[in-house]
């Protein structure tokens, strides 16, 4: 979610579809933020595209030329500019002074920072902090050559059951507490075939085998080799390596299977308890003792440090259970040491950042591979980036750079699109009257958060939050000691009643988000500054931006997914007629998002087309989110009066102010190959489509723009939920 203005002025009042205006009856904004916005709408207009044919390219046209990449970006947008203005801000707060500095928790906050800036400590400790930590849980086999090693003493379960109870978390499986969909007030532990961090979705899609995983491995075996002082035959290095990157990748595909099924599809839950699981799992027939897994002694050790008493009658949420017995046939096909090897690479990799220069330069080096990003980020913006006191640090930002004021007027807005949501399902066709109050009664009762937790103006809150968090001199340590702090914490408020007041992210978490399972929606103060908020603007500029992205948010809670849980967060079945009157409608959104084409010739040759069913529920949100916002958008306008014009742009009309407001919220400089790579992996569409595909569906657009009939973004066909 994204905005930054466009380029237009009294020029462009004759280009086809803007109407002259003639009146001078308004005022100027003269202010400073007005001023900003204004230069930066006018430069991201192209004058030359149509703006009915192509609105992204008329209202972002000339973005990218004046917003150009950065050497430490593959792409850039006005996400990243907030997100660069963010880490700025929070650079100010953690290097200067503040009145709250004699708090512990920010003596322990700018602890942190500093040992992550302490280039020469960590340059001194090199990798022995994680070398140290893998010798103490049997070694890295391929470091060592396997029959050196502890492999055939330590089991990967053994290994792996430690990383559990240091970090509450495993290599093969991904644990989280999400409310019971039964009882949303209760949580349940979810298990899924985990992949850890290395083995996350990558930036763009990659072969198996590619030069990326093998660059890596091989130079941080490499250095992990001549660290201890071991020389291995090139025969047996090349070996070894082969072996961990192929059962590497065949992990990868049993995840890779995972999304691909859940591109458009519901992943398949089955509530169960433990004892049921140890038997669904052991009918896979995996004999070997490599693909034992104790799925209850697993559960125990995770539960330890709570205290929570755990036997085989607790029940669990397993996701797509299938795929564990995928993994039981590939762990009872692969030697002990190699899989004690990919436990140890899965660890070693997600520590590496936190190592020296070396092993930074290896990582960034393969990451970005082929990507034309020549430098890496400056030390200071890492380091921000790393820090686990997020309160901590969130305090800060919000006593410096935040006003209640800010929150309220957001506050509002989502009031604004309450109602014209609710007026929407009142008169929509395909709803009855259950259905109608159903979804009335959700709306209203939408726990909604934003800014930040009320709990900030509490110091001595603050203090006990971090309560027992031990920060030192020693980087790497801290990292550890935080990761623990915090799982640790997590753990425990999952052994509670659901809390939907709960703040789940941080308040410098540039991401709004709702929750279905709690009929939730958070907005993060990071979300809430210039250029998506920015006080003093013309309604039209805030209304399309942070307008449509709370609009989307709330539209959320009636997508495919949303749309099955009820005002608390309980799963629930629509009626036939209702679900099938639903989907009818959602379908046009899959086809017409499903006609746009990425790439006009894709690797076999052929048109890459966009994946409408896997981003459904996003485009479905945009549209609904848009067209609430320019609802509420025209009735505030009514309510506040004559709006004033912006520097530069007093040709453009308040309701073609609120379209570029949108636009420019998504405005991006990339390159189509890259756009197309990441296109069918995110269930976002690609910025252009997110804004092409809305306004097509806008007879308000067509409207404001005074599109002919039948030209691009006036099709007679429109894809609308409520109609």
């Amino acid at each position: 979610m994204t905005l930054l203005p466009l380029l237009f002025c009294v020029i462009v009042a004759g280009a086809a579809g803007l109407p002259h205006r003639r009146s001078t009856d308004y005022t100027i904004c003269e202010t400073d933020a007005c001023r900003l916005v204004g230069e930066s709408i006018q430069n991201s207009i192209d004058k030359s595209v149509e703006p009915c044919t192509n609105f992204y390219g008329y209202g972002c046209g000339l973005w990218a030329k004046n917003n150009p990449v950065p050497s430490d970006n593959v792409q850039w947008s006005t996400m990243h500019l907030i997100d660069l203005r963010t880490s700025r801000r929070l650079k100010e707060v953690l290097e200067g002074e503040s009145e709250y500095d004699n708090l512990e928790p920010i003596k322990k906050l700018k602890r942190y920072y500093h040992s992550c800036m302490d280039d020469d400590a960590i340059e001194k400790r090199g990798i022995e902090p994680i070398q140290t930590l893998v010798d103490a849980n049997g070694g890295w086999p391929i470091q060592l050559g396997h029959q050196e090693s502890n492999a055939e003493n330590y089991t990967w379960q053994e290994i792996d059951n430690n990383y559990i109870k240091m970090f509450y978390t495993s290599t093969f499986i991904e644990f989280g507490y999400i409310p019971d969909q039964e009882d949303a007030s209760k949580t349940i532990l979810s298990i899924s075939q985990g992949i850890g961090s290395y083995l996350e979705e990558e930036l763009v899609n990659r072969r198996s085998f590619s030069l990326h995983d093998v660059t890596k491995l091989t130079n941080i075996l490499k250095a992990f080799k001549k660290h201890k002082g071991i020389e291995t035959p090139p025969e047996k290095f090349a070996a070894d390596l082969e072996e961990l990157l192929s059962f590497q990748q065949d992990v990868k595909n049993i995840s890779k299977h995972e999304k691909e099924i859940q591109k458009g599809l519901k992943k398949v839950e089955d509530k169960m308890t433990i004892a049921e699981l140890q038997e669904y799992y052991d009918q896979a027939g995996a004999q070997h003792p490599t693909a034992q897994i104790n799925w209850l002694h697993i559960i125990q050790e995770l539960h330890k440090p709570v205290n929570k008493v755990i036997d085989a009658s607790f029940s669990v949420l397993v996701e797509n259970k299938y795929l564990f017995h995928k993994l039981a046939h590939l762990l009872n096909a692969t030697p002990q040491h190699v899989i004690v090897s990919y436990v140890q690479w899965n660890l070693i990799s997600q520590f590496l950042p936190l190592l020296n220069k070396e092993m930074r330069d290896i990582e960034f080096e393969s990451d970005y591979m082929g990507l034309n990003v020549t430098e890496q980020n400056p030390r200071w913006k890492t380091c921000i980036a790393d820090i686990p006191l997020q309160d901590a640090l969130s305090f800060l930002f919000i006593k410096k750079f935040h006003s209640p004021t800010t929150i309220q007027a957001v506050t509002d807005m989502l009031d604004d699109l309450k109602v014209e949501m609710k007026e929407r399902i009142l008169h929509s066709e395909w709803t009855n009257d259950n259905a109608k109050n159903f979804m009335i009664d959700k709306i209203d009762n939408i726990m909604s958060l934003i800014g930040y937790p009320s709990w900030y103006n509490n110091e001595t809150a603050l203090i006990e939050r971090y309560e027992g968090l031990e920060v030192g001199e020693n980087y790497f340590n801290n990292k550890v000691a935080s990761i623990i702090f915090e799982s640790l914490r997590i753990l425990m408020q999952s052994m509670k009643p659901v809390d939907r007041s709960m703040w789940l992210v941080s308040p410098i978490t540039l991401n709004a988000f709702y929750l279905g399972p709690m009929n939730l929606i958070v907005i993060p103060a990071a979300e809430v500054q210039d250029p998506f908020f920015t006080p003093g603007m013309p309604l039209a500029v805030n209304y399309g931006a942070i307008g449509m992205i709370v609009g989307h948010e709330l539209a959320h809670s009636f997508d495919t997914t949303g749309i099955e849980y009820d005002k608390v967060g309980n799963k629930i079945t629509s009626d036939a007629e209702t679900s099938e009157a639903f989907e009818e409608r959602v379908k046009c959104f899959i086809d017409q998002y499903g006609n746009f084409t990425l790439v006009a010739a894709g690797n076999n040759g052929k048109p890459l087309k966009l994946n409408g069913l896997f981003t459904k529920d996003e485009n479905v949100a945009d549209n609904i989110g848009l067209e609430v916002a320019f609802t509420a958008f025209q009735k505030r306008k009514l309510l506040a009066g004559l709006q004033p014009k912006l520097p530069g742009l007093t040709d453009v009309s308040d309701e073609q102010l609120f379209f570029l407001s949108f636009a420019n919220t998504w405005c991006m400089a990339t390159t189509e190959v890259l756009e197309a790579a990441l296109a069918n992996i995110d269930e976002h569409s690609p910025n252009k489509y997110r804004v092409l595909g809305t306004v097509a569906n806008m007879a308000t657009f067509s409207d404001t723009f005074n599109c002919p009939v039948h030209s691009l973004l006036n099709p007679d066909s429109k894809c609308t939920l409520w109609k």
